[in-house]
């Protein structure tokens, strides 16, 4: 599990969906920058903890070239959206519907949410082992 604080990343990013991608992906893989000229450079000494969490979050990095920045910038938002206490009591990974901030119509072709009659299920929250292989 990574928790993770999205306003930060969001404001550290001034709001740039491809910069706060990078920031994510520093924190999921715990990179370093190579040097100062490194996109990562002026991220790096920021403390971007929080109580927003993502299970997986190694196997949505994995498979990250197969999705639009912006996709992957609202899969990250909104899973920051659920309530970490939550999750620990029941383990409920999805996103009820009543505190979508945006209208569903724009998250109808994001191909890394799957959109039910109440929820928001992440589809790179559900993976177990046996879907690895």
């Amino acid at each position: 599990m990574l928790l993770f604080d999205w306003s930060k990343v969001y404001d550290s990013a001034k709001g740039n969906i491809n910069h706060c991608n990078i920031i994510m992906e520093m924190i999921i893989k715990n990179t370093i920058p190579r040097n100062r000229f490194d996109p990562t450079y002026k991220y790096s000494n920021i403390n971007f903890i929080g109580s927003n969490f993502l299970l997986h979050p190694d196997v949505l990095v994995f498979n990250a070239y197969k999705y639009t920045q912006r996709e992957l910038a609202i899969y990250y938002a909104l899973a920051s959206l659920r309530n970490i206490a939550q999750y620990k009591a029941t383990k409920k990974i999805i996103l009820d519907l009543d505190f979508c901030p945006v209208e569903l119509d724009t998250l109808t072709d994001n191909r890394l949410l799957r959109i039910t009659n109440d929820a928001i299920h992440f589809i790179y929250e559900e993976v177990t082992k046996e879907n690895l292989h």
